[in-house]
């Protein structure tokens, strides 16, 4: 064996390892905004305000566990078209960076919603013009997330061929397409109720696969 093929399995372990950390991190940041009304969605802009200056402290861990998960996620997706076997790279390829792209998008995003919490307090009514208008900013690029999420998960489920048993195909095709209409989230509350579908698939999915990384498969 060369020393370039047994190197093989050190990046995708790594990778493997990102995915898994940004994995917790989004279901830490998930948790955090429990008792926050209407976030990431358009139903009530006023109402996430509040609830975040209601839960401050842990909106300000939600909010940088997001962005540190995201950009995990960037690393982590970046490595897919490396897995031995993929059937068609250049497609894996293109996946790979549209996910990583809507996730470092979503990051760039996120802080402002630590910023929110910590400085524009909804008790103080001149503060909600800046407050709405920062957390639309941030629900804008959520949505791309999702919708950049949902086409690379497709390209790659195609893409992959024996990279991945048939199961996750299937389940990166399903995560993919469930993901694609929660890119209007931003537009009307009910796509942004597709989350509570479209969120676990996707988890699963890169959950899965991050194991498969890890453990060499």
């Amino acid at each position: 064996m060369s020393a370039s093929e047994s190197a093989v399995p050190y990046p995708l372990r790594a990778a493997g390892i990102a995915g898994i950390l940004a994995i917790v991190l989004q279901i830490v940041a998930i948790a955090a905004l429990d008792g926050v009304p209407s976030p990431y969605s358009p139903a009530d802009l006023a109402a996430w305000h509040g609830g975040l200056t209601a839960h401050a402290d842990a909106a300000v861990v939600s909010a940088w566990t997001f962005t540190v998960g995201l950009v995990l996620l960037a690393v982590f997706a970046l490595a897919w078209p490396e897995l031995p076997g993929v059937r068609r790279p250049g497609l894996a390829r293109l996946g790979a960076r549209l996910f990583a792209f809507g996730a470092l998008l979503d990051a760039a995003g996120t802080p402002a919603v630590a910023a929110v919490a910590r400085f524009l307090p909804a008790t103080d009514p001149a503060n909600g013009p800046a407050a709405r208008a920062l957390l639309a900013l941030t629900l804008e690029l959520d949505a791309t997330f999702n919708g950049l999420l949902g086409a690379g998960l497709l390209c790659v489920a195609v893409a992959s061929g024996p990279a991945l048993p048939t199961w996750l195909r299937v389940l990166g095709a399903v995560a993919g397409l469930a993901s694609l209409p929660v890119a209007l989230q931003a537009e009307d509350a009910r796509f942004a109720a597709l989350l509570a579908v479209s969120g676990p698939l996707w988890l699963v999915w890169c959950g899965a696969v991050a194991v498969r990384m890890v453990r060499g498969r």
